[in-house]
């Protein structure tokens, strides 16, 4: 970020790091930034003071920031792609704003929502998944977030799309979400994950355990994950992405996490499904890159006029250079393989009624 070194092509340089790093780990400090992402997102210790602080330190930023590099959804989380099978003969390239659509359409599917139902989203950013469940099955849905900021431009989405009967946007921390009578039908949460902190894993699902209807309740929860190798080799040092971009959090493993998910709900939590989606974030964070970059004039002027005074030439680029990193460093990390991203369903009892096309 001071502009010390040069590098044309940053995700291929970390890659090539990301590709040998059970052997170049113990080198230098630069070289041990991967082992490490176990702490990539947030480190342990959030707890609801922790949580707020951290979650408002990012997503507080600027609306007007993250809408210069996301979808006009305003979707920040793993987009689902079209794989090569999937793509019919001459069609054009996709945009990113149909691979959202396509992630929150994957979301709902899964959690088999109906009209009746009253929907629970974790950390539901800027309400685009609850608008579009809403759209699709006519349910209710309660959003829950940190951040001042989420709450404020969601809430005009809803009322924009026509939905504030039926969408109700609070801002309070998972372990204070109100429970309605029977509980939540569904509870879907994505990429909020990551928040949560080692430490709190399994009172994470503890609570959803809590909020979720005893009987029929299904949960789905899309959340990055390290690969088990360095989930099980925590090394307790700051990296770039812990002390610039996500201050306080974790990466379980895929292990850890569904033995977060039967340890939290006491064994009352029945893991249905979970799908590997975790290379569909190269591209999704390749086109986050590509539009920072291409709307970086307003991005500078926006950041400028935030700071009180004048800010020097080199402060401005170390700011552009962090987002540049973030990007570069997750995009190689994806790339390689060593940190990835599931979207694992859970039910209190898998139901043979909602078999579909399955002969009895």
């Amino acid at each position: 970020m001071l502009q010390e070194i040069e590098c044309d092509d940053l995700v291929s340089l970390v890659g090539i790091y990301a590709a040998n790093w059970r052997s170049l780990s113990s080198s230098s400090i630069f070289l041990q930034l991967l082992p490490k992402l176990q702490y990539l997102f947030l480190r342990p210790g959030n707890d609801e003071r922790n949580a707020l602080q951290n979650a408002r330190s990012h997503y507080d930023t600027s609306n007007n920031l993250f809408a210069s590099f996301l979808s006009t959804d305003m979707s920040y989380s793993c987009a689902l792609w079209k794989t090569e099978a999937e793509k019919k003969s001459g069609e054009k390239e996709e945009s990113l704003e149909e691979a959202q659509l396509r992630k929150v359409h994957n979301i709902i599917d899964k959690a088999s929502i109906r009209k009746e139902h009253h929907i629970l989203d974790i950390g539901g950013g800027w309400a685009f998944l609850a608008i579009e469940a809403v759209k699709r099955t006519g349910c209710r849905v309660t959003v829950i977030t940190l951040s001042v900021e989420q709450k404020s431009l969601g809430e005009q989405r809803v009322k924009d799309a026509g939905l504030e009967d039926q969408i109700e946007i609070l801002l309070c921390d998972y372990r204070q979400t109100p429970l309605p009578e029977g509980g939540y039908d569904r509870i879907v949460s994505v990429e909020m994950l990551e928040h949560v902190g080692k430490g709190f894993m399994d009172g994470y699902f503890a609570t959803i355990n809590r909020l979720l209807n005893p009987t029929s309740g299904i949960m789905v929860i899309q959340g990055i994950t390290a690969i088990n190798q360095i989930h099980e080799n925590p090394v307790q040092m700051d990296n770039f992405l812990d002390r610039y971009i996500f201050p306080g959090g974790y990466l379980p493993s895929v292990h850890r996490l569904l033995d977060a998910i039967n340890v939290g709900s006491k064994g009352e939590l029945e893991v249905q499904t979970v799908q590997s989606i975790g290379p569909h974030y190269v591209k999704t964070l390749r086109s986050w890159r590509e539009k920072f970059l291409k709307n970086w004039m307003p991005i500078r002027e926006e950041f400028e006029s935030s700071r009180k005074g004048k800010m020097s030439e080199a402060e401005v680029e170390a700011w552009r250079r962090r987002w540049i990193y973030y990007f570069s460093y997750c995009e190689a990390a994806f790339r390689a393989g060593v940190i990835g991203d599931n979207v694992v369903v859970a039910r209190r009892r898998p139901s043979a009624d909602e078999a579909k096309g399955v002969l009895f």
